[in-house]
């Protein structure tokens, strides 16, 4: 079985700051952070994206975790005529995302020990940021095979700390909705 947990949103923003240091509206990513250089017309294909996570192993049994806002509903039904099984939440009061991280935490964990076998099944986590450190150790210390697919710039420690590390970079644009 190949499960895989999507942080969608924090894969979106970031795919934007990508694609923008490939159309050479940067020079690199620091350089886009640093001028807030964003490609605000790049939208992911997520029947792309699921076709990749296929690649990387099939079956994949795929969730996609987001934040509800007001013009993102056809975003969901795009998602699930892909494929994915999603999950939303609510944004805070503020407009921030709060619940992703850890919803997709707590469903990936629960899936792991509830229904992978460590010496069977894959893991596929497509997120970037350290708050998945620690799920993603305790996984890969409990023997599962957990990979980390994401932007080339992924927190350092949650790359090493991945059984393997697969960027999306060389996928920007094969990922871009067309």
């Amino acid at each position: 079985m190949h499960l895989a947990y999507v942080d969608c949103s924090n894969l979106f923003i970031e795919a934007q700051k990508v694609s923008a240091v490939s159309h050479g509206l940067a020079r690199n990513l620091s350089d886009a952070r640093d001028r807030h250089v964003t490609d605000f017309g790049y939208r992911l294909d997520l029947h792309r994206l699921m076709a990749l996570l296929q690649w990387l192993e099939q079956p994949v049994r795929a969730v996609l975790f987001g934040s509800i806002t007001l013009g993102n509903a056809a975003l969901w039904r795009h998602a699930e005529g892909a494929g994915f099984e999603v999950m939303v939440v609510e944004r805070a009061y503020d407009g921030r995302e709060k619940q992703v991280d850890t919803s997709l935490v707590t469903r990936l964990c629960r899936d792991a020990y509830a229904q992978a076998r460590p010496d069977h099944d894959r893991i596929t986590l497509v997120a970037g940021d350290g708050d998945y450190l620690p799920a993603v150790q305790q996984l890969v210390a409990d023997g599962f095979d957990v990979t980390l697919a994401y932007w080339a710039h992924a927190s350092r420690d949650l790359r090493e700390a991945a059984s393997r590390f697969q960027p999306l970079d060389p996928f920007v644009g094969d990922l871009a909705l067309s």
